[in-house]
C-alpha cells in the first residue's frame, strides 16, 4: 500500500526522468543530479507530495529586478503582502540642535541681548558724554574763579590726560599681546608713515578739544562741535563719490543729497562761534581765552580729529593698505602699526601736556598729594566744605559751601570711572554687535540716537530745574533754543553721513575687528562718533566691486574614506550625506527657485574611496566588488528610507571601469552625487594616506584645474620658475580655490547640516584657515567606551581650546574636519604628503598618523587651524581594550614624532606662521616633556600611595609598584602582541585598585598637613577646574561622570598603554578593523554566498554525486552469477568507498576555499584531482592576462552599457597612478630593510624614553630618601620638596593656562551662536523649512505627473505664499484621508525638486481654489 502510494506519486511528479526498468532511479525519493544551488529539499517535497507542492510559489514566477525596485507581480495592489507590512528604522528624528540646547532658548536669548545692546550703548554714551562734560565744567569753572592755576585744576588735568593715554595704552597691550603669539607682519613704509601722521594730528586735536575747547562751553555747545566734526570725512566722501560715479548720470539724486547733507553739517560749526561772540561770560571770566583764539582752537580741533576718519570714506586709501599680490588682504601688519602708533603717541602726549596744554602744571606726586588732603572726605564733603539744611522751603533742600577750591573728591573720581568704563564697555558692545550681524539694532540706531537723547535729558533736566551734580551740566548759553535746533539739523547730516552703518554689509559671521573697522580701538571722548565713522564703508572702486561680485559660491566635497566598516557604520554616514542633502536642496530651491539671497548656501558632492573594494571570484575568472561593497550597495536604499522614514529606492548606480578598479555613482534624492571610488588595491596604492591623496588631487588637479577653460594666466606656464603656483592661476581658479573645502569624514560619522555650516563659517572669516575641526564624541557602549567619552571630553574642552586661543591646533583629526583647497595646493603640502617613507621614523609620522602630519605641513607652510566647539559629530570608538590598545599605539608615536618635528623647526615655523609665537612653542615643549615622564609620575604616585596607606616598607612599595611594570616592559620586547594586550589587560585591572589607594593617600595627605599644602590646592584647581568646564558645556556634562572610571584607569593610559605603544614602534599594521567580514543580507540573491551556504551546498552535491556515481557502477556490475550476499557486500563496499572519496574531496574544497579568502597571497588550486570530481568544480587555473575586470559593470543593472569616464579624466588617473599611486611591488629585501630599520629606531627611542623616566624615578626617590635634609619646611605639618614642588607648579601653571584658553574659547563659542541664530522666523527660513517638509513627505496621489504642467504651473512653484499654503495643507492631509495613497513609483529613483512639485500640483489640484494666479514673489 504504501509502496503503491510512491509509484503513483512518482509518475504524478514532474521530477522523475525515464529510465530502464528496474533501475534504482525508479525509486522514489532518489532524484536525478541538479545544478548546484538547486533546492533539494523542495525536489524532495514535490516528489512527495504533488499536490501540496502545486500551490507553491515558483521562483521564476517572481521579477527580481522588479521586486527589488518594490513591485511584485502577485501581492496586493500597493506592492507588499499584508503579511510582509512590518518595518524597521522608523525613529524619532534626532534634534537638530547643533549644541544640545533648543533653538528656543538661543532665540530668546538673543532677543535679551538685542535689548541688552540697545540700552548698554544708549547708556553707555550718555554716562560717556555726561562724565567728560561734567569734568570739563570743573575745569573750566577752576579758571572762570582763580586767577592761577588750582590743585583741583591740575588734578582734573592729569584726569584729562588718562582719558587721552589710557585708550593708547590698551591698544598698545593687545597689539603687543598679538604680536607675542605670532602677529608679527610687518607693514609697507608708506603705509607706515600714514598711520604715524594720522595719529599724530588726531592727538593733537583731541588735546585742543579737551583741554582749549570743552572747559569754556557748555554741555550744548559741545555735542555741537562734536556733532561737526565729521565735515572733513563728509566733504571726501563727496567727492569720492563723484569721482567713481562721474559718468553715472542716475547717480545724481544720490549727489544731491550728499551735497544737501554737507550743507547741514556747516551750520553746526558756525553757529557755536556766533554764540560765543555773542555771550558775555568770557568777558566776566578770570583766565579763559579770548573769543576768537577760542573760535580758532574749535576749527582746528575739528578739522584734525576728523583726519582719523578720512579712510572710510575714501577708496584712494585703500592703495596703502591692501596687498600688491592678494587685494583681498587688507592692511597687511596692522599690528606693528598699531603698537608703533599707540607709543608715538603716548610720547607725543607726554612732552605737549606740560608744555603747551597745561603749562605750569604741578607733578603728578604732588598734585595727588595735595588734592588727596585737600579733600579728605567726611561721608562725601571735604574738610573745608559744609552743608546747610534750608527748612524754610516747602521741600527741605541742603546747600554746599566750600571756602577756597575745595571741591568733592568723588564728584572728581566719579565721573572719570564713569566715563572710562563707560567708553570702553560702549565699544565693546559695539564691536561685538557688528561681529555677530546685530548692526542694526544693536549698533547703528543705538549710536545714532545716544547723542540726541543725551541733549533731551540736559533741556528735561534744565527745564524741571533740577539741580544735577552742583549744576555743571546746566545749559549756560543764551540762544539755547537756537543751538537745540541748529543741533538736530547737524544730526541729521551726520546720520545721511554714517548711513552706511546701516547697511546690511557683506562681512562674515564672526569677522574680525580690524576687517570691519579702521580703527577697532575705543576714543573715549567720543566713543560713538569714533564707532559709528570708523566702520569701514563698501566704496571700493569698480575694479574692486568687479573682483568681488565674481565670487563663486563654496563648494564642498565630502570625502569619507571606509574600508572593512559594519552594516551599522555605513548607515550612519549614509543618513548624514542624506540628511545633508535634504538640507542643501532647501537651500538651492530658495536660491534658484524663489530666488532669495542665501548667504549660507554652497553645493557639495559626496566622495567615498572603497580601499581594497575588489576581489577576484576564482570559479568565473571574474575580478568585481568585493562583499563589503555589495553591503553598502545594499545599505544605501536602507538608509535613505530611514532618514525620509519611508519607503525610498534610488535609481541604480552608474557603473564605471576606472583605471583603478572602478566607480559607482549615485544621483541623491537632491540632485547631488554620491559617488564611490572603488579601489583594486593590484592597480592602486591602498590604505587611508594615499586614499586622501587620491581624492585630493582628484579636486584639485582635475576637478579644480583640468576642467577649467583657461586655468592659468599665461599659455604653458612653468610653475618651478615663480615664487608661488598662485601667481600663474587665474584670478577664477584662485577664487574657486579659497571657497572650495574638503570635509575630511571616516566611514563611520553622523554629523548634522549645521555643524558643517559652522566649520564654513571659520574659513570664512579668515582666509588664512587650512583647516577647521569640530567637536569629537566617541559612540559605543562599554567602560572602554565610557572611558574614552571623558578622555575626548576634557582634551577638547581644555587642550584643543587652549590651542585654538594661544597659537593653533595642532592636530584636524581626520574623522570630522573641513580643510580649504588653496592650502592644500600651496607649496610643500599636498605634494610633500604624496611622499613615499624612506626613513624608520616616517613610517611613523606618514602613514600611522596621516591627519596629523597633513596638519604639521600646513602649520609649517604658515596656516592656522582651528577649533569649533559647536560643530558637533559622533563617531564609532573601539569598544574592545585590545582594539582601544592597537589603536592608541597607532595614535601616540604619530603624535609624539609630528609634535617633535614641529619643534624642532621652530625658527622656520615661527618666521612663516604668524600664529605660532615662542610662548606656543615653550607650551608645547612643557605637554611634551610632561607626557614623557608621564609614566614615571604615575608610578611616583602610586608608590606613595601604597607606602602611606598600607603602611609598608619603602622597598617593599618599590617592588609592588615597579615590579609589575618592569615585567610588563620585558613582555612588550619579547612576546607577541595578543600576549602583550593580556598582561596589559590584567595588570590594568591590577592597579586600577591601587589608584583607589592613590585617591585615599592623596586625602589623607591633606588631612594630616592641612588644605592648604601644594598637593591639597593642586587637588582643588584640578577638580575645580574639571567642573567648571563641565557646567560651561552643560549639554556634556553627564561626561564628567566617567572620570571616576577615567581616574581608575590612569594606569592604562598613562603607564601600560605608553609602554605598549613605545615598545611596538616597529609595528606599522593599522590594528582596528582588520579580518572583519561583511554582512550580506540578499546574499542569495545574486550576491556571493557565505561560508555556510557554501558547505550546505557542498555536501547536497557531495550526496548527489555520490548516489549517482553508485548507480552508474551498479549498472556496469554483473552481479548475476554472483550470490545475494556477494552482491550485498558488493554493493555496500562501493557505497563506503564513494562516501569516504567525496567527503574528502568536500573538506578540501572547503578548506581551499577558507585558505583564499583568508590569505589572498596564495593562489593556488587543488593539486590533486579526484576521481569523481565534477567538471563544475573544476577551477581553472587563472591566467591574469584572461582576467574579466568589466563584466560587473553589467550586472543588476537595467541598462547594461557600461558608463566610461571623459578621456581627459581617463588620462588624468593614468597620470596620477603612474607618477604617485602605483601599488609597490613586495619586495622582500626591501620589507626586510624596513623592518630592521623600525626595530633599530624602536630600540633607540625605548632606550632613551626607559632611561629618561629612570633618571626622574631615581632623582625624585633619592631626594624622598634625603627630604629632611633638603625640604623645605613651611610649618610644623607642611614641607615642600623642590623638585616635586616646581613639578607641581608647572603642571598647575599648564591646568590654569588651558583654564583661560576654555574660558576665552567658550565666550566666543556662544557668540558664534549667537551669530547664526534667527530671532525671527522670517520668510526665507520659514519657506526653506516648507520646503524641506514638502520634500520629505509621499506625494499623496499616483496620477499626479509632472508631464502633465503646463506653462501656467511653473508660477505656483516660485510662490512663496502657495508653497507655505500647500505645506500647511500637506501636514493636515497627512493626518487624515490621504495616508494610504502613498506614491507607488518606486521603479523610479526618489527626487526631491519632482517630489516638492507633485506635492505642489497635488494638492493644489484638491483645493478649492488654485493659485496658478499668484505672482512669483522675488
Amino acid at each position: 500500500m504504501y509502496l503503491g502510494r510512491h509509484v503513483e506519486m512518482t509518475h504524478c511528479s514532474d521530477s522523475c526522468y525515464s529510465s530502464p526498468a528496474g533501475s534504482l532511479s525508479s525509486i522514489p525519493g532518489i532524484a536525478p543530479r541538479r545544478p548546484l544551488g538547486y533546492n533539494s529539499s523542495q525536489n524532495f517535497f514535490k516528489s512527495f507530495a504533488p499536490d501540496m507542492a502545486a500551490t507553491t510559489l515558483e521562483m521564476d514566477d517572481i521579477d527580481v529586478e522588479s521586486a527589488r525596485n518594490g513591485e511584485t507581480r502577485h501581492g496586493s495592489e500597493d506592492g507588499s503582502e499584508l503579511w510582509n507590512i512590518f518595518r524597521k528604522d522608523r525613529l524619532p528624528e534626532d534634534s537638530e540642535c547643533c549644541v544640545g540646547f533648543t533653538d528656543k532658548f538661543f532665540r530668546v536669548f538673543k532677543f535679551l541681548f538685542y535689548i541688552f545692546l540697545l540700552f548698554a550703548l544708549i547708556g553707555g554714551v550718555i554716562i560717556t558724554r555726561g562724565g567728560l562734560q561734567i569734568l570739563a565744567s570743573l575745569l573750566g569753572d577752576q579758571d572762570r574763579r582763580f586767577v592761577n592755576r588750582t590743585i583741583t585744576q591740575d588734578f582734573i588735568s592729569y584726569l584729562f590726560f588718562f582719558v587721552i593715554a589710557v585708550p593708547d595704552a590698551l591698544k598698545f597691550l593687545q597689539s603687543f599681546f598679538m604680536f607675542l603669539f605670532g602677529s608679527r607682519e610687518s607693514p609697507t613704509c608708506v603705509r607706515f608713515i600714514m598711520i604715524i601722521i594720522r595719529e599724530g594730528l588726531h592727538l593733537f586735536g583731541l588735546g585742543c578739544l579737551l583741554f582749549k575747547v570743552m572747559p569754556y562751553l557748555d554741555p550744548l555747545q559741545t555735542c555741537l562741535v562734536t556733532i561737526s566734526v565729521p565735515l572733513l570725512p563728509a566733504i571726501v566722501n563727496l567727492v569720492s563719490y563723484c569721482h567713481r560715479k562721474a559718468c553715472q548720470i542716475r547717480k545724481g539724486i544720490k549727489k544731491f543729497f550728499n551735497i544737501f547733507f554737507l550743507i547741514l553739517l556747516l551750520p553746526a560749526v558756525i553757529i557755536v562761534p556766533y554764540t560765543l561772540f555773542q555771550s558775555s561770560e568770557i568777558k566776566s571770566a578770570k583766565r579763559w581765552p579770548d573769543k576768537g583764539v577760542l573760535v580758532a582752537w574749535i576749527l582746528i580741533s575739528v578739522v584734525l580729529l576728523s583726519a582719523r576718519w578720512i579712510e572710510t570714506y575714501s577708496f584712494v586709501c585703500r592703495r596703502f593698505i591692501e596687498d600688491r599680490k592678494d587685494k583681498r588682504v587688507k592692511d597687511k601688519g596692522y599690528v606693528i602699526s598699531h603698537m608703533a602708533s599707540s607709543i608715538f603717541r603716548i610720547i607725543l602726549l607726554i612732552i605737549l601736556f606740560p608744555t603747551f596744554y597745561c603749562q605750569n602744571v604741578r607733578g603728578i606726586n604732588d598734585t595727588y598729594d595735595k588734592f588727596m588732603s585737600l579733600t579728605k572726605v567726611s561721608g562725601l564733603l571735604p574738610q573745608n566744605c559744609s552743608e546747610f539744611l534750608n527748612f524754610s522751603s516747602p521741600t527741605v533742600n541742603s546747600t554746599v559751601t566750600c571756602s577756597d577750591e575745595g571741591i568733592s573728591y568723588w564728584l572728581v573720581i566719579g565721573p572719570y570711572l564713569a566715563h572710562t568704563i563707560g567708553a570702553v564697555l560702549t565699544t565693546h558692545f559695539g564691536v561685538l554687535a557688528s561681529r555677530l550681524r546685530m548692526q542694526k539694532l544693536g549698533f547703528a540706531i543705538p549710536l545714532t540716537l545716544a547723542t540726541p537723547l543725551y541733549v533731551i535729558l540736559l533741556i528735561v533736566l534744565n527745564e524741571t530745574d533740577k539741580d544735577f551734580v552742583n549744576g555743571y551740566l546746566l545749559l549756560k548759553a543764551d540762544d539755547k533754543w537756537l543751538l537745540v535746533a541748529f543741533f538736530f539739523i547737524g544730526w541729521v547730516g551726520q546720520t545721511w553721513v554714517c548711513r552706511h552703518a546701516w547697511y546690511k554689509q557683506r562681512e562674515e559671521r564672526m569677522e574680525f575687528a580690524n576687517k570691519l573697522f579702521v580703527l577697532p580701538h575705543f576714543c573715549s571722548p567720543m566713543v560713538d562718533l569714533a564707532l559709528l565713522h570708523s566702520r569701514k564703508k563698501r566704496n571700493a572702486s569698480e575694479t574692486e566691486k568687479q573682483t568681488e561680485t565674481s565670487g563663486v559660491d563654496s563648494k564642498v566635497y565630502i570625502c569619507a574614506t571606509m574600508w572593512h566598516e559594519n552594516r551599522i557604520e555605513m548607515k550612519q554616514i549614509l543618513i548624514s550625506i542624506f540628511r545633508l542633502d535634504h538640507h542643501q536642496f532647501q537651500y538651492e530651491y530658495s536660491k534658484n527657485e524663489l530666488k532669495h539671497k542665501e548667504k549660507d548656501y554652497y553645493t557639495f558632492e559626496a566622495h567615498i574611496p572603497f580601499d581594497d573594494a575588489m576581489e577576484t571570484n576564482k570559479s568565473t575568472n571574474k575580478r568585481g566588488p568585493n562583499d563589503f561593497v555589495r553591503q553598502f550597495m545594499e545599505i544605501v536604499d536602507e538608509a535613505a528610507s530611514a532618514f525620509y522614514q519611508r519607503k525610498v529606492v534610488l535609481d541604480p548606480p552608474k557603473k564605471y571601469v576606472t583605471p583603478y578598479g572602478g566607480r559607482l555613482e549615485w544621483e541623491l534624492p537632491g540632485e547631488n552625487k554620491l559617488i564611490v571610488h572603488l579601489k583594486d588595491k593590484e592597480k592602486i596604492r591602498h590604505k587611508k594616506r594615499w586614499s586622501q591623496i587620491m581624492y585630493m588631487y582628484y579636486f584639485i588637479g582635475y576637478e579644480l584645474l583640468m576642467k577649467e577653460n583657461k586655468p592659468t594666466t599665461v599659455m604653458n606656464p612653468d610653475f618651478d620658475d615663480v615664487p608661488s603656483i598662485f601667481e600663474l592661476l587665474s584670478e577664477q581658479v584662485k577664487q574657486k580655490a579659497e571657497n572650495s573645502y574638503i570635509l575630511a569624514l571616516d566611514g563611520d560619522v553622523d554629523f548634522q547640516p549645521e555643524a558643517l555650516q559652522l566649520l564654513i563659517d571659520r574659513m570664512k572669516i579668515n582666509p588664512k584657515v587650512g583647516a577647521t575641526c569640530g567637536r569629537i564624541k566617541p559612540g559605543g557602549s562599554g567602560p572602554v567606551v565610557w572611558y574614552q567619552r571623558f578622555e575626548y571630553a576634557i582634551g577638547h574642552w581644555l587642550q584643543k581650546s587652549a590651542e585654538h586661543m594661544f597659537g593653533c591646533v595642532l592636530c584636524s583629526p581626520g574623522c570630522f574636519s573641513l580643510f580649504r583647497v588653496k592650502a592644500l595646493m600651496d607649496d610643500n603640502v599636498m605634494r610633500t604628503y604624496a611622499t613615499l617613507p624612506t626613513e624608520a621614523r616616517h613610517f611613523l609620522q606618514y602613514d600611522q598618523g596621516e591627519d596629523r602630519w597633513l596638519c604639521t605641513l600646513m602649520l609649517q607652510q604658515g596656516y592656522k587651524i582651528e577649533y569649533c566647539a559647536a560643530a558637533e559629530a559622533i563617531t564609532f570608538a573601539p569598544e574592545e581594550f585590545k582594539e582601544f590598545f592597537n589603536q592608541r599605539r597607532r595614535w601616540m608615536p604619530s603624535t609624539m614624532a609630528n609634535i617633535l618635528d614641529l619643534l624642532q623647526s621652530y625658527a622656520r615655523t615661527t618666521k612663516t606662521n604668524p600664529n605660532i609665537s615662542y610662548f606656543y612653542i615653550f607650551y608645547q615643549i612643557i605637554l611634551f616633556v610632561s607626557s614623557v615622564l608621564g609614566p614615571s609620575t604615575v608610578l611616583l604616585a602610586l608608590e606613595s600611595a601604597v607606602a602611606s596607606v598600607f603602611g609598608v616598607a619603602p622597598w617593599l612599595a618599590y617592588l609592588l609598584t615597579y615590579g609589575p611594570t618592569i615585567l610588563f616592559i620585558f613582555v612588550c620586547l619579547k612576546c607577541k602582541t595578543d600576549t602583550q594586550l593580556n598582561w596589559a589587560m590584567v595588570l590594568s585591572a591590577i592597579y586600577a585598585l591601587l589608584m583607589m589607594a592613590v585617591f585615599v593617600g592623596t586625602l589623607v595627605s591633606i588631612a594630616s598637613e592641612g588644605w592648604y599644602t601644594p598637593t591639597g590646592m593642586f587637588f582643588y584647581i584640578l577638580v575645580g577646574t574639571f567642573l567648571i568646564a563641565g557646567l560651561l558645556h552643560p549639554h556634556e556634562f553627564g561626561d564628567l561622570i566617567w572620570g571616576i572610571l577615567y581616574f581608575i584607569c590612569i594606569p592604562a593610559g598613562y603607564l601600560f598603554l605608553i609602554i605598549y605603544a613605545i615598545c611596538n614602534l616597529n609595528n606599522v599594521s593599522w590594528g582596528t578593523r582588520e579580518n572583519k567580514t561583511a554582512v550580506l543580507e540578499n546574499a542569495g540573491q545574486g550576491g556571493k554566498k557565505s561560508k555556510k551556504k557554501e558547505t550546505e551546498d557542498e555536501i547536497d552535491f557531495v550526496t548527489t554525486e555520490m548516489i549517482s556515481g553508485m548507480i552508474k557502477q551498479v549498472k556496469n556490475t554483473n552481479v548475476s552469477g554472483a550470490s545475494c550476499s556477494e552482491a550485498f557486500f558488493s554493493v555496500f563496499r562501493w557505497m563506503n568507498n564513494l562516501v569516504i572519496l567525496k567527503s574528502l574531496e568536500s573538506v578540501q574544497n572547503i578548506f581551499e576555499k577558507s585558505k583564499d579568502e583568508t590569505d589572498q597571497a596564495s593562489d593556488q588550486a587543488v593539486g590533486k584531482k579526484s576521481l569523481l570530481k565534477s567538471r563544475r568544480h573544476k577551477i581553472p587555473k587563472i591566467d591574469p592576462n584572461q582576467l574579466d575586470e568589466t563584466s560587473w559593470a553589467t550586472e543588476d543593472v537595467r541598462n547594461t552599457k557600461i558608463s566610461t569616464l571623459d578621456q581627459k579624466e581617463e588620462k588624468f588617473w593614468i597620470g596620477l597612478v603612474h607618477h604617485y599611486l602605483y601599488p609597490l611591488d613586495e619586495d622582500k629585501k626591501k620589507v626586510d630593510k624596513d623592518k630592521e630599520m623600525l626595530a633599530e629606531l624602536r630600540n633607540k627611542v625605548a632606550f632613551g624614553f626607559f632611561f629618561l623616566n629612570a633618571l626622574w624615578l631615581a632623582i625624585m626617590t633619592a631626594m624622598n630618601e634625603v627630604k629632611y635634609i633638603i625640604n623645605i619646611k613651611i610649618t610644623d605639618t607642611v614641607t615642600i620638596e623642590p623638585l616635586g614642588f616646581v613639578f607641581l607648579v608647572v603642571f598647575t601653571l599648564l591646568l590654569l593656562l588651558q583654564f583661560v584658553g576654555m574660558l576665552m574659547h567658550r565666550h566666543e563659542t556662544l557668540l558664534h551662536i549667537l551669530a547664526i541664530t534667527k530671532l525671527f522666523k522670517r520668510k526665507t527660513h520659514d519657506i526653506k523649512k516648507d520646503i524641506g517638509e514638502l520634500a520629505k513627505s509621499p506625494v499623496t496621489d499616483d496620477s499626479t505627473s509632472l508631464n502633465e504642467t503646463s506653462d501656467d504651473d511653473e508660477g505656483i512653484y516660485c510662490n512663496e505664499s502657495v508653497i507655505k499654503e500647500i505645506a500647511e495643507k500637506r501636514k493636515n492631509d497627512l493626518g487624515r484621508s490621504h495616508i494610504g495613497h502613498y506614491e507607488k513609483r518606486k521603479s523610479q529613483g526618489l527626487n526631491l525638486r519632482q517630489t516638492v512639485r507633485r506635492n505642489i500640483k497635488t494638492l493644489d489640484r484638491r483645493g478649492q481654489r488654485g493659485y496658478r494666479n499668484h505672482t512669483i514673489q522675488e
